[in-house]
This record gives structure tokens, sequence and C-alpha cells, in this order.
């Protein structure tokens, strides 16, 4: 029977010191507080991945006029890269606002881990990009001057400016059967 008795008065010094330990935990406990508030930057706009999604949230800088063009889209996250060069990663978000001359997309260039620069709001179609020999991507958009006739397209190609800070129309043209018009 003794070596029950330990058995017994062992056990229950066993929880007692188990209980003060502390326990290890896959997520830290910042996770679990709220962020701190953070503070906008003058011109720059705030996005936010939303979890598990393709979307992101935009944030606008407070003395901004910007308008979502389709209040009924959630902006999509399209294509990512460093479009103007400088090694961070930027931002091609889908608004929405579609027609016939496409679809309203928005070029978020990143200034640091959260905050970005708008360099880009226009309508795309059919929008493909390319890498030039500097770094700089183009924004190519293509569009069917007549209906159900893809033999006879307009090409328009953004360029960034650097001076500027924006993409801008370097140049349009019509394509009829490949060749230039």
């Amino acid at each position: 029977m003794k070596p029950s008795k330990k058995i017994i008065l062992g056990l229950p010094l066993f929880i007692i010191t188990s209980c003060n330990q502390p326990i290890d935990q896959p997520e830290k406990l910042e996770h679990l507080t709220a962020p701190e508030p953070i503070v906008q930057q003058g011109d720059m706009f705030m996005l936010e991945a939303v979890p598990h999604q393709n979307v992101v949230r935009i944030i606008p800088p407070k003395k901004s006029n910007f308008e979502f063009p389709d209040t009924a889209v959630t902006p999509e996250v399209i294509k990512t890269g460093d479009f103007n060069a400088d090694g961070k990663k930027d931002i091609l978000v889908y608004l929405g606002a579609c027609g016939t001359g496409g679809c309203m997309y928005a070029l978020f260039l990143r200034q640091n881990k959260q905050f970005f620069k708008l360099a880009f709001l226009d309508y795309l179609k059919n929008p493909e990009f390319k890498i030039e020999k500097d770094g700089l991507w183009t924004i190519e958009s293509y569009e069917e001057l007549e209906p159900y006739n893809p033999s006879r397209i307009q090409k328009t190609m953004f360029k960034f400016d650097q001076d500027s800070y924006h993409y801008q129309v370097d140049s349009s043209f019509v394509l009829s059967n490949g060749e230039i018009e």
C-alpha cells in the first residue's frame, strides 16, 4: 500500500507544478492583440490583402478624390511584379466598371510595406505585360475595333514615366491582319 500512497500524493504535486509551466503555442500572442492604428501618409494608398483570397482592400489617402468606379465589385489582385524596377513588388488591381473599352485597372507602386502610390488608373482590354531591358514593365491593351472582327485591333502601350511617376500612353496604333495601318 505504501507505493500507492506515493503515487496518489505525487499526482497532485505533478498537476500543481505542471500548471505553472508555460505552454508552447504555435502563434505568437501579438496576433491576438489589436494592431496599433496606422497613420495615413500624404498621397499614399494603403493596400491590405484579404487572407486566403485574391482580393485586396484599398484605403485611399484622406485628402484624395479617389472613387471606386464600380462599388459592386471587390478589388481583385490581377498581377504582382516590379513594374517600375525599384526592387519592390507592385500590385495591379481589377476594379470592374467593364464596358466595350475594357475594364478599369489600377496599378499601385509599393513605397514601403503597406503604402503605395497610384501610378495607373485606366481601362484595359486583354492586357499583356512586357518587361523591357531596363526592367520597367510596359502595359499593352488590345481592343477589337469592329464587333466580332479580331483581324482589326487597336493596340495601346503604356510606359512608366519616371519624372511624373505615372504610366502614360506611349503609343497607340491599329493592326489590320497583323500589319500596322
